[in-house]
């Protein structure tokens, strides 16, 4: 059996990855401009021993939705759960599954 010491390490590698992806793909953040909020980024002010089951992103849609082009950029290996436009706001939510034994999958998410 799968420790759960492990399990949530393997999210937090996958986070790093994805945390990672969108640095290269928006010029670190600045086009569109993405700021990393929750659980995840409050990492940067405690211990490492925190984790956390996803990571959420915020970013402003000043002329267009620039959540359009975050759903171009997902990696591959993400599948997209909902995808929401409303007046003024939108919400991506995006799930990887994680194989960790043969018969058991679990899933880490992204908003």
């Amino acid at each position: 059996m799968v420790k759960h010491t492990e399990i949530m390490k393997m999210r937090e590698e996958e986070i790093g990855k994805l945390i990672h992806h969108f640095s290269r793909q928006t010029d670190g953040y600045e086009n569109p401009k993405i700021v990393t909020i929750g659980g995840y980024a409050l990492r940067a002010f405690t211990a490492l021993s925190r984790y956390t089951r996803d990571c959420d992103f915020v970013l402003k849609k000043p002329k267009g939705w620039n959540l359009d082009r975050i759903r171009k950029l997902l990696p591959k290996d993400l599948s997209i759960e909902a995808f929401e436009k409303k007046d003024n706001y939108g919400s991506l939510r995006c799930v990887k599954l994680l194989r960790v034994a043969p018969t058991k999958s679990y899933s880490t998410t992204a908003e």
